[in-house]
């Protein structure tokens, strides 16, 4: 990877707007929880610990930056309404952060996003379009939309507010686990990865951080080997929710925020999501079990702990999580 360059005002949020996002989730959003991981942490010698991210109402930290966003917005703009793409949980976060704020939304996802997600996003009062061939072509026509109509577009992935809202998981990790040494953030488009790296950057620069994808979703991680924005191939993946392109603001986040990049194959994936379901009784998506996925098949070097590790996903359609657990028998 290139030098680390000096974060980008536009694109990285000031640790004060997170401060601020903190303040609006706190009467609504609870700290979401850490748990040992007593399996991981004999078998690498060092504190291995979950960050629960998909306890959330909407199953995972979409939620957080969505509200932001909405709770940001001035009355007028409310009123007006709001659109977004989404693979599904960004959707399932403006759905629930629309409904919280009595603002109308319309949310445009792939045809082959999870129908728990879809289901999900429609159940809390959102319209959804699902036609668009991928994730890319959705966010395509939910711009035009915002476009046409004069409203705000919340993008899944990049903008100061929503980034905001997603540090907000920074702060609390450096509460609850103040010796961290490594974190480990599921990474797709970056919105996680900027928010989380904004606070760390800033207030805890030795922490290591890693961005962990699946082969089939590492846009981020060929981008940053090269050094410049790489379109990827879309290919089907377990890990959904981190599908898609990125673009110069999010290669810029990956730049500034990643000490390094793990990628971990669709079988580690569906083994690993199986393991966990297994071993904790959770229902974790492919794009919150690859953090887990990642040091449990040997994709980062394990020196010093205690290590987090993100998991953020529980809307994992049950017949997916039923063939991984048929594929990848204990």
């Amino acid at each position: 990877m290139t030098t680390r360059p000096a974060p980008d005002p536009s694109i990285i949020p000031a640790i004060a707007a997170v401060r601020t996002a903190a303040e609006r989730l706190r009467p609504v959003l609870a700290p979401s929880r850490v748990i040992r991981s007593d399996v991981l942490s004999e078998a690498f010698g060092v504190e291995v610990l979950f960050k629960l991210e998909l306890e959330n109402p909407t199953g995972s930290f979409k939620v957080r930056g969505a509200y932001n966003v909405l709770a940001g917005l001035s009355d007028d703009e409310r009123a007006k309404g709001v659109v977004a793409s989404s693979a599904g949980n960004h959707g399932l976060g403006v759905a629930y952060a629309a409904k919280a704020f009595n603002t109308r939304a319309t949310l445009y996802v792939p045809i082959n996003a999870p129908q728990v997600k879809k289901d999900g996003i429609r159940a809390l009062g959102t319209i959804v379009n699902d036609e668009a061939a991928d994730y890319d072509a959705a966010m395509i026509v939910a711009k035009a939309h915002a476009a046409r109509e004069g409203i705000r577009f919340i993008n899944p992935c990049l903008g100061l507010d929503l980034l905001a809202g997603q540090g907000t998981v920074g702060l609390e990790l450096l509460e609850q686990v103040p010796d961290m040494h490594t974190v480990v953030i599921c990474t797709g488009g970056g919105g996680l990865l900027g928010g989380m790296g904004a606070v760390l950057r800033e207030l805890a620069p030795a922490v290591r951080i890693v961005g962990a994808q699946s082969v089939e979703t590492s846009a981020m991680a060929q981008s940053l080997a090269a050094g410049h924005v790489v379109d990827t191939v879309v290919t089907p993946t377990l890990a959904d929710g981190l599908a898609g392109q990125i673009d110069a603001e999010a290669l810029h986040i990956g730049q500034y925020c990643a000490d390094e990049m793990a990628l971990v194959s669709e079988a580690q994936l569906g083994e690993t999501i199986a393991w966990l379901h297994r071993m904790t009784g959770m229902a974790v998506e492919g794009a919150g079990a690859v953090t887990v996925a990642a040091l449990r098949h040997g994709k980062i070097a394990v020196t010093k702990g205690p290590i987090v590790l993100l998991v953020s996903g529980r809307n994992i359609d049950p017949a997916k999580l039923q063939a991984q657990l048929d594929q990848y028998p204990a």
